[in-house]
């Protein structure tokens, strides 16, 4: 038998449109984020997202007839004083330039490191493994779902952000048990 888990990164937020970084902040789905939202056809056994409410709002709009259950360990990475920032006035920041262009060699200050967030984010995915239902959707943000992605695929952080997903963008898993 197989279990099919969909990873989808939540909806276009007002924050992503300005160029302002989230965390664990929040900002409200966008008008094309709810359109992106409402796209998706699927229907799964349970939904898991972020207790973050970009996050949540999306589960709502995407599974408006399933049952949804928050959980903190899909939350988005937590980015210290550069929350609620423009990423145009961290351009000249050295620490955030090696967030961004050699993520294998950052070292978080204020921020959670990307080794954090993937242990959090596996040990999610580990524990669904071990559910009964069969359908199961999971909604999350971006960095957070390449964390989780570049592990699963065995790889070093330089390749974390070929793993970076845009709104509602989806990761198809299918697990085989007996």
């Amino acid at each position: 038998m197989s279990k099919i888990i969909k990873y989808y990164r939540h909806a276009e937020t007002k924050w992503n449109l300005e160029g302002r970084l989230q965390g664990w902040l929040d900002s409200a789905l966008s008008e094309n984020g709810i359109k992106q939202a409402e796209k998706i056809i699927w229907k799964p056994d349970i939904v898991y997202c972020s207790d973050l409410n970009r996050a949540y709002e999306t589960a709502k709009l995407m599974f408006p007839n399933s049952k949804i259950v928050k959980n903190s360990n899909l939350r988005e990475i937590y980015l210290g004083h550069w929350q609620g920032c423009q990423i145009s006035t961290l351009l000249k920041d050295e620490q955030y330039m090696c967030y961004v262009d050699t993520p294998h060699l950052f070292r978080s200050t204020t921020q959670e490191s990307f080794q954090q967030v993937t242990k959090r984010m596996l040990d999610f995915h580990i524990s669904i493994g071990e559910l009964a239902y069969e359908k199961i959707a999971v909604v999350s943000h971006g960095v957070a779902l390449a964390c989780l992605m570049t592990e699963l695929n065995h790889q070093n952080y330089e390749n974390l952000w070929n793993h970076l997903l845009k709104g509602t963008e989806c990761v198809t898993m299918e697990l085989q048990y007996s």
